[in-house]
Formats: structure tokens, C-alpha cells, sequence
């Protein structure tokens, strides 16, 4: 890389050499992957705290359901427009000026939206916020994918989506509590503050992280060669839409499908279930409603944990040295099945309003395979294109977040015209498919790679 070059910065060629990876120790690791995980936590909690409440906020802001469900619907849509930015921002400018600079906005915008005095104000800041936390989203995985290599990447992505689809579904009976006591604009408030400690701690304490950064700063100041040195080159800035260049990848397109549509599904059932058991035949109060979330939200963390650590077992024992980089995602593959199944149960046991317990173990088993499954995704893709690690991730967030706010859009409508069952039946059946497409093409690669392999010793 001659931009940065021995010669150029005076640095001995005699010094010791060291991985960009081993930059970090494994204390330091822990507390960047906590912070980051912080991030997803707020991302997912802000959109959806005040959802147990979601009728008291109708009432309060004299609107609509139709415009209550489009606060989360335009916040999704803002992620997924506003992340491609960010993504080519992060690649270019480094990941901290990048977040300070998103999370500083995003607080004023919480402020923003606790003090709106109608529905269109507080859609215009939904959208702000949107904009801004997709910010946290976008750095947090990129930079797991700075600070640790490829074999072991499936774990710490496991815990941050189990941060993240927890607190989704933790928001909700935290966010119940506090509406029932506080009223709704309480729950900005609170999102406020998380943002705020996240902020000062992220500024405090995390260091930049992206990788050509990193190699300067130990080439300048400690004179240590790093072994990534000639594998990195100094990034450019971009077009913004740069990054949907992914979407025509075939080795990417079919896996960011069965992401999306797996995030659709559980972000439908999740959208609905408030006002569903809000109304008849369950009448429950919004801090009971939120309590029902809380086994759900058990369920994402335990599958997120899960799905990583076996992605990172899998790649270790059988795909280490294979060129088929698709084969770690197998197991999540496998507990994707768990979706479908989790999908039929929600939607037609609260369609024929049967026990509630019976809709939350769909819900259950949905999330479970949902949380498992993306992990081992998500760590291919910036093992393919680590260089351009933030874009890759905007790109996949691109695409989820604009589908799922799409179709969210549209949600109550179409329920009252097909309900429950057939809807979610119809949500199950895309997940199953997507995901075997997948699987057969993850399995044409390695059977592909086997017969390489045997005709070269032949």
C-alpha cells in the first residue's frame, strides 16, 4: 500500500510485525462489542417502546391507526434510505466521527418527537430519527468486523442481534410500564437518556477502528508494521448508491433475501400483536401487554447467542480452509424452518382468538429462528467484503428496512381483507422458500468445490 508506506513514514522494517486484529486486547474487544451492542439495543428500542401504548397515542394526537402504525413505518423506511450514506461515509470518514456525529443528531431528535403537538410533527421527526439511528446500526457491525477475524465472527454478531431483537421486544414491556404510568411521550424521554449515556461512553472509550486508520496510526506512532498492510488500500469516497451494487451479487442477493423476508415476517407479527391482545377478545392493559413480550424477547437473545456460536464452530471445523465461504451458514439455514412454523401458529390462533399463550409460542418460535439464522449471514458478507464492511451491512439494511416499512404500510389493511391466518400462512411460505433456495445453493457450491478438490489429486 504505498500510500502509507515504510519508506514514506520512516518506519524501521526491522520492527514487529502485528495483525490489525491484535490491536485490540480480548478486555478492550469486550468493551467495544458491549458498546456496540448498545447501539443495536437503541436502534430497536426506540422503535418500538411506545407501541404498547399505541392507541393512547392515536387518541392523544386526535389521528388515525393507519398514521399511528406509520411512525414505525416511515422510521423503517428513514433506516433504510439514510443507511446507504452512512455506510460509504464509514468506509471513507472512519467509523467514530461518523457515530458522534449520528447520535448527537438522533438526541435531538428523541427531544423532537416527546414534544410534538400533532401526528405530522411527529412523523417529520420519526423520520429524523430514522435517519440518524440507522448511524448506530450501520458502525456497529462494521466495526465487529474490524475488530475480529473471520473464523470467529459469528459469535459477537450473534450478540449484538441478540441486543438487538431483545431489546424490540424487551421495548415493549419496559416501554408499557412507563406509557401506563408516564404516558407515551415518557418512553422519548428514556430513549433520550439511553442515547445520551451511549454517546459520552462511545466518545470515552472506543478508539476508531476502521482498518486503514488503524494501520496508520501504528505505522506512524508505534512503528509496527501491521500484517494487513499490503491487503488494504486507502478508501475513497463513493456514490451513495454504490452499495446496492451488492443487490446484482449473486453470491449475495439470495442470502439478503432470506433475510428480509425473515425480518418482515416477525416485525409484522410483532407490529400487530399490541393491538391485537389491546382489543377483543383479550382486553389487556398496555404494562400486561408489555409483560408478554418478555418470553418472546428470551427467545431472540438465546437464538442469536446460538445461531453465532455455531456459525463460528461450523466454519472453524469444516470450512476453515475450504474456499466456500457460504458453507458457516448453514445452521442458521437449518433454524430458519422455525420461522414458518412460529408464523402459522401466531396468525391463525389469534385469528380463531384462541388462549394467548398459544400465538406467543408462535411468536416464540419465530423469533427464536429468526434471532439464529442471521448471524451466520451477516459475518459472510463482511468476510466477502471486509474493505467495505459498512457498505455491505447498509446495503442488506437497505433493503430489509425498505421492504418491512413497505409492507408495514399495508399490514392492518391487508389483515382486514385476508386476516391473520391466511397472512401470516403467506409470510411463512416466502421464508420457507427463500431459505431453501439458499440451502441448495450454498450445497451446489460445496458439491461444486468437492469434485475440484479430487479432480486436482487426481
Amino acid at each position: 500500500m504505498k500510500s502509507i508506506s515504510d519508506q514514506e513514514q520512516g518506519i524501521a522494517v526491522t520492527t514487529t510485525p502485528l495483525s490489525v486484529y491484535d490491536t485490540y486486547d480480548k478486555c478492550k474487544k469486550n468493551i467495544i462489542l458491549f458498546l456496540i451492542c448498545c447501539f443495536g439495543f437503541l436502534a430497536s428500542f426506540d422503535e418500538v417502546a411506545y407501541l404498547p401504548a399505541l392507541l393512547e397515542m392515536v387518541k392523544d394526537l386526535e389521528t388515525t391507526k393507519t398514521f399511528g402504525l406509520l411512525t414505525i413505518s416511515i422510521y423503517l423506511f428513514a433506516m433504510s434510505i439514510s443507511s446507504l450514506i452512512w455506510g460509504v461515509f464509514a468506509d471513507y470518514y472512519g467509523r467514530k466521527p461518523i457515530a458522534i456525529f449520528g447520535l448527537a443528531a438522533f438526541i435531538l431528535c428523541s427531544i423532537g418527537c416527546y414534544f410534538s403537538p400533532n401526528i405530522y410533527i411527529m412523523l417529520f421527526f420519526r423520520t429524523l430519527q430514522g435517519c440518524f439511528i440507522s448511524v448506530s446500526v450501520v458502525i456497529g457491525q462494521g466495526t465487529i468486523a474490524d475488530i475480529y477475524q473471520s473464523n470467529s465472527r459469528g459469535t459477537p454478531y450473534g450478540v449484538f442481534y441478540a441486543f438487538y431483537f431483545a431489546a424490540g421486544l424487551l421495548g415493549p414491556a419496559l416501554g408499557g410500564e412507563i406509557c401506563q404510568y408516564y404516558g407515551w411521550r415518557s418512553t422519548f424521554t428514556l430513549v433520550a437518556m439511553i442515547a445520551f449515556v451511549l454517546f459520552i461512553s462511545y466518545v470515552l472509550i472506543v478508539p476508531e477502528t476502521q482498518h486503514y486508520k488503524v494501520i496508520c496510526k501504528y505505522q506512524i506512532q508505534r512503528k509496527i508494521i501491521v500484517l494487513e498492510l499490503d491487503q488494504v488500500s486507502k478508501p475513497t469516497l463513493t456514490n451513495p448508491c454504490l452499495p446496492l451494487s451488492y443487490l446484482i451479487d449473486s453470491t449475495i442477493i439470495p442470502y439478503i433475501v432470506v433475510l428480509t423476508c425473515s425480518y418482515i415476517a416477525v416485525n409484522c407479527s410483532l407490529l400487530l400483536a399490541p393491538t391485537e391482545l389491546g382489543e377483543a377478545p383479550y382486553f389487556f392493559q398496555p404494562d400486561i401487554i408489555g409483560i408478554l413480550f418478555i418470553p418472546i424477547a428470551s427467545a431472540f437473545l438465546i437464538g442469536s447467542v446460538i445461531g453465532g456460536k455455531l456459525s463460528d464452530l461450523i466454519t472453524i471445523k469444516y470450512f476453515q480452509d475450504s474456499k466456500v465461504l457460504e458453507g458457516r451458514m448453514l445452521p442458521g439455514l437449518l433454524f430458519s424452518i422455525l420461522i414458518s412454523i412460529g408464523l402459522s401458529i401466531y396468525g391463525w390462533t389469534f385469528q380463531n382468538a384462541i388462549h394467548v399463550s398459544v400465538p406467543i409460542l408462535g411468536q416464540i418460535l419465530a423469533g427464536f429462528g429468526q434471532a439464529a439464522s442471521r448471524p451466520g449471514v451477516v459475518s459472510y458478507f463482511t468476510v466477502k467484503y471486509q474493505e467495505h464492511s459498512a457498505s455491505i451491512i447498509a446495503a442488506n439494511i437497505f433493503v430489509q428496512q425498505l421492504s418491512t416499512s413497505i409492507v408495514l404500510t399495508f399490514t392492518v389493511q391487508i389483515v382486514q381483507i385476508i386476516h391473520e391466518g391466511l397472512f401470516f400462512t403467506i409470510l411463512a411460505v416466502c421464508n420457507i422458500l427463500t431459505t431453501m433456495i439458499a440451502a441448495v445453493n450454498i450445497c451446489r457450491k460445496l458439491n461444486l468445490s468437492k469434485s475440484l478438490e479430487k479432480n486436482s489429486l487426481l
